[in-house]
């Protein structure tokens, strides 16, 4: 009865911080989580006062400045070598690329090698292409405009193809040119 009594009164105790803990880091995480998100779509759509609408959470936003829709930002991934790699891509209205991250969470391609992609160097080599215009030098050497990372071919590829297929899956919300009626901001 005692080590009953002992191991409910540590079990209640245990509980109880637990909660503790949990409600006062979640928060924090959520927050953390944010800012990263914001920092990420101000950084791959450059620009002032613009304002990011959420159209699917955590995958597509539109772009606003003054009312007027500038483009979209949309989160997509694609399989690499060893682990999908999630890439977060600025497109203006007109179907040109304003700016490429790739997140860092999740990411356990090869060190040394598919880990390269996220060096500015391979990001920036997408700045101001069309979806057209995505095609590996590797690939096709009279069309391709994109270096590879030595060694990492398939790192590369997939983040080349996580680009086209967000590209291709939402470039109808680039068509119409919606006004911002909403108000509705990141939240």
């Amino acid at each position: 009865m005692k080590s009953t009594s002992v191991l409910t009164i540590t079990a209640v105790i245990s509980a109880f911080l637990l909660a503790f803990v949990y409600k006062n880091t979640d928060l924090v995480i959520k927050k953390s989580k944010k800012s990263k998100l914001q920092s990420a779509l101000m950084e791959v759509f450059p620009g002032k006062s613009l304002k990011f609408q959420k159209v699917m959470p955590d995958t597509l936003y539109e772009v606003f400045k003054d009312g007027k829709k500038q483009g979209i930002v949309f989160i997509n991934g694609k399989r690499g070598y060893s682990s999908v790699i999630t890439t977060i891509v600025g497109v203006n209205n007109k179907g040109k690329i304003l700016g490429l991250h790739i997140l860092k969470e999740g990411l356990k391609e090869t060190p040394g090698l598919g880990m390269r992609v996220r060096e500015k160097w391979f990001q920036k080599q997408f700045i101001g292409k069309q979806e057209d215009q995505l095609i590996l030098k590797k690939d096709n050497k009279k069309k391709g405009t994109l270096d590879a990372i030595t060694s990492a071919t398939i790192s590369s590829r997939a983040v080349v193809n996580a680009v086209k297929e967000g590209i291709e899956k939402y470039k109808k919300y680039l068509k119409s040119p919606v006004e911002d009626t909403t108000n509705k901001e990141i939240k």
